[in-house]
């Protein structure tokens, strides 16, 4: 954590802050994060969506942190660590900030915060992101991080409408 952002497990009363904030991104959001987008419909749905994230990640299947400003309140953005393979140990991680708050660095100590905490409290080798070419600032929070591009993947991820995209594989080692 640091004095800018908080970031801390997603809890059931973020419903209504989480809802606000994807609402408001929608548009923009939902190609990268179509499950997010469409559990996230409503109030009601987003507080179920959480209810599930919540179990997922007592059986250590999905974690997800929500980052406040450092005056905490409602969630300003999310990361996700998920595809976990425990053989390895891997997971992949996903992450978004609200418009509002791009290009202050939340994201990039919202990653390195999530990556040290894979490494050492879930004990992972690699956390990996997958990343479409076009999307630079996220390329650079990743890089920022310590994350080096390990490739293309060619039509490696399907967005919300149905398009299969490209997507370069970055990942972190322990």
């Amino acid at each position: 954590m640091s004095d800018s952002v908080i970031i801390e497990p997603i809890v059931k009363d973020d419903h209504k802050g989480l809802f606000r904030m994807i609402e408001e991104d929608r548009m923009r959001l939902s190609t990268y994060f179509p499950v997010t987008c469409t559990r996230c419909s409503d109030p009601g749905s987003t507080r179920r969506y959480i209810k599930e994230i919540i179990a997922r990640t007592a059986k250590r299947e999905l974690f997800c942190f929500a980052m406040r400003d450092y005056e905490g309140g409602e969630p300003i953005g999310l990361i996700f660590l998920k595809e976990f393979d425990w053989s390895i140990p891997k997971c992949e991680t996903a992450y978004f900030v609200s418009s509002i708050y791009e290009k202050r660095g939340v994201t990039t100590l919202g990653l390195m915060w999530t990556t040290d905490f894979a490494f050492t409290q879930l004990g992972v080798e690699k956390v990996y992101a997958r990343i479409v070419p076009d999307n630079i600032a996220s390329i650079k929070v990743a890089e920022n991080c310590g994350y080096q591009r390990d490739g293309l993947l060619r039509r490696d991820f399907r967005t919300n409408d149905g398009e299969l995209m490209d997507v370069y594989h970055y990942s972190c080692l322990r």
